[in-house]
């Protein structure tokens, strides 16, 4: 991840973060499942979204400078770190919704009152937990990261606080899940694909509880495979919500980048639902990363029977109007891998070392190509390549 020049923060951290244990914040609308030891959540529904903290430590029996050690390594695996979610710690609840609503005699719908007290009450109480973290930082800023199907909990605790560890533990880092891993192939996925759905109104809520904290001076997010459709439909439809209301979406919402990767998004609905409503204009940098080696997206392509998904698509393929709406934008990047990572199905390479360093990049305010410290191949018009050499 750092390549050659391994820099790094950790030597002027705060003490509370000198540690191999690490604190993830978390909201999800999974239900409970209290057989795992810890306290955990399944692929369930739940209709009320809880918000709280997972404790997670990074390095088996190792101090934090043996810790430190292993991370700016060459080496890619000198021990066997083996994290682990040590706690998880609900701290509140939103009401269950849907919430209770009243009509007016003007053709209003006002919230409930009761509902929404004890709904402010629950924001409040988030809102002054995410200020104690902010302060444990010098940019205040959030990365937000909602994962994808099949996807459990624990999993996804950890890949984000190791992810948070190695960017040198800047901002504050909050896990959105989704009620995803149902067991089975077809069945898995169909049900996956509608929990994503069903949890649109709970991220909504969560996104303008965390935009309003006025401390928090810009919101990262990035999201893997169906965990893109997640986040594009809510924020789609926020941006709708505020433009009626006749505020600016970009300084309500506090969007500085949205990172699709392997984003299982059909390229003609995506244009429709969200390039149609200039969604680009309310983020600052939307940057999306697609493998066509991507066996996982060919799968969905042929399930669905789209004539292509965004996260399969080969550059040599890019058709004439999206060329066009890449050009027509100065804020979207679309970047395409074609190293080895990836696993069996050539879907997570998220992990790979080259998109992380990216990432990195990118969250320190960099842009594409070589001369601006980001040593990305061009391809064309807001298209560029990147592969496993990325570091050296």
């Amino acid at each position: 991840v750092y390549g050659d020049q391994p820099e790094h923060q950790f030597s002027t951290l705060p003490n509370p973060l000198k540690s191999p244990k690490v604190d993830v914040l978390y909201a999800t609308d999974r239900a409970l499942d209290k057989e795992q030891g810890v306290l955990l959540y399944g692929y369930d529904r739940s209709f009320s979204l809880a918000f709280g903290v997972a404790g997670i430590d990074l390095g088996k029996d190792l101090s934090w400078d043996e810790l430190v050690a292993w991370t700016v390594t060459q080496d890619s695996a000198p021990e066997d770190i083996q994290p682990v979610v040590n706690s998880v710690t609900e701290i509140t609840r939103f009401p269950s919704s849907p919430y209770k609503y009243t009509l007016e005699k003007d053709g209003q719908v006002v919230l409930d009152p009761t509902t929404s007290s004890e709904r402010e009450k629950v924001q409040e109480h988030i809102q002054d937990t995410i200020k104690s973290r902010l302060k444990l930082t010098d940019r205040k800023q959030i990365h937000m990261h909602i994962h994808g199907i099949e996807d459990e909990f624990g999993e996804t605790l950890i890949r984000l606080a190791m992810t948070y560890h190695l960017y040198g533990r800047q901002d504050v880092p909050i896990l959105y899940s989704w009620p995803a891993g149902k067991p089975g192939v077809l069945r898995g996925y169909t049900t996956d694909r509608e929990s994503g759905e069903f949890t649109i109104f709970h991220l909504k809520e969560f996104i303008k509880t965390v935009a309003a904290i006025r401390e928090v001076e810009q919101i990262n997010i990035s999201a893997h495979s169906r965990g893109t459709d997640v986040i594009v439909t809510a924020l789609r439809e926020l941006v709708i919500e505020a433009r009626a209301s006749g505020v600016d979406p970009r300084e309500i919402l506090k969007i500085g980048n949205l990172i699709l990767i392997a984003p299982d998004l059909d390229i003609d609905v995506t244009s429709q639902r969200a390039s149609a409503e200039a969604l680009h204009f309310t983020v600052g940098r939307i940057t999306i990363y697609v493998n066509d080696n991507d066996k996982a997206i060919r799968i969905s392509t042929l399930l669905f029977g789209s004539d292509e998904r965004i996260g399969g698509v080969d550059p040599s393929e890019v058709v004439g109007w999206q060329e066009e709406s890449l050009e027509a934008t100065n804020n979207v990047d679309v970047i395409f891998y074609s190293g080895d990572e990836g696993g069996f199905l050539g879907h997570s390479y998220y992990r790979a070392p080259a998109i992380l360093a990216d990432i990195f990049l990118l969250f320190d305010g960099k842009l594409p190509g070589g001369s601006h410290g980001r040593p990305l191949k061009r391809l064309g018009n807001s298209m560029w390549a990147i592969d496993d050499s990325y570091l050296e």
